[in-house]
């Protein structure tokens, strides 16, 4: 029966998606938000999301298997440390340009909480660009890579009681952050997809035997994390209505689980280099 459940009729599937996506239209249309037919709606909508998942992750594996096969797969496997390299050069270039960018938002809106943010920002990438100087010879010296993994993990835990003074920072001051016109949609765009690749690469190196792309990995988690945090700030302020202990709440809320994921990564990352670099010195 679960299995029917979760897995129905490609037609019965797309009758639920264009019925879950009229009924909100329709909810929201009509201001409908506390009434039974919304409570409906959401429910069906979260079922039309979990059977979407699903169909995505088969889509994936799907594609996964084709891609498998083809020429280009198997061309990345054999230039896979090389562009390796190139993407890690891109991503710390990519980081320090948004790092820029919240800088000269701050300095033009004068906005200590930009400011702060670019300078959080500033922090990680400088870890990252100390990872680029070991990609000549990427895990060829085992020893002086757990050896950076561990003090990339004992950084992220000390920069973790920074991130809490900033969150308190938001809550105590009720900080704003304004986006002019159309920016925040695609603020919103960007976060959103570093925050989806990075949960992906965490996972997927999270047992990698080259600590550096693990703690690149890691690094890119917590700017993601970071510039969710500051999204939803920029959110609730944009399209809320103002209510402080919603945002309150909602940003303490975020700002813990963000300190909590980043102390069990840079904990994570820590364990592994220590177990790894007394094996290596054993051999």
């Amino acid at each position: 029966m679960i299995k029917k459940i979760l897995f129905p009729n490609k037609i019965i599937g797309f009758i639920i998606f264009n019925l879950s996506f009229s009924l909100l239209i329709y909810v929201f249309a009509r201001q409908l938000e506390s009434t039974p037919i919304a409570y409906i709606s959401y429910s069906l909508s979260t079922y039309a999301l979990i059977i979407f998942c699903i169909w995505f992750y088969k889509t994936c594996q799907f594609s996964n298997n084709f891609l498998k096969k083809k020429k280009i797969y198997k061309l990345y496997q054999k230039n896979y440390l090389t562009i390796t390299r190139i993407i890690l050069y891109i991503s710390t270039t990519l980081n320090i340009l948004y790092c820029i960018f919240n800088f000269i938002v701050g300095t033009y809106y004068q906005s200590f909480w930009f400011i702060t943010f670019a300078s959080y920002y500033l922090l990680l990438s400088l870890m990252k660009v100390s990872l680029l100087n070991n990609l000549k010879d990427l895990g060829k010296y085992k020893l002086k890579e757990y050896k950076k993994l561990k003090q990339c993990g004992i950084i992220l835990l000390i920069l973790n009681i920074v991130l809490t003074g900033m969150i308190i920072l938001i809550l105590e001051n009720n900080q704003n952050i304004n986006y002019a016109g159309y920016v925040i949609y695609i603020v919103a765009i960007y976060d959103f997809y570093l925050i989806i690749s990075a949960f992906i690469n965490v996972f997927k190196y999270r047992k990698s035997n080259i600590p550096i792309l693990l703690a690149s990995k890691c690094i890119n988690l917590t700017v993601a994390m970071i510039s969710m945090l500051s999204l939803e700030v920029a959110m609730i302020n944009q399209f809320g209505d103002n209510d402080l202990n919603f945002k309150v709440i909602m940003t303490g809320s975020m700002g813990f689980f963000i300190c909590l994921i980043n102390s069990f990564m840079a904990i994570y990352m820590i364990i592994k280099a220590n177990k790894n670099l007394k094996l290596l010195t054993l051999s």
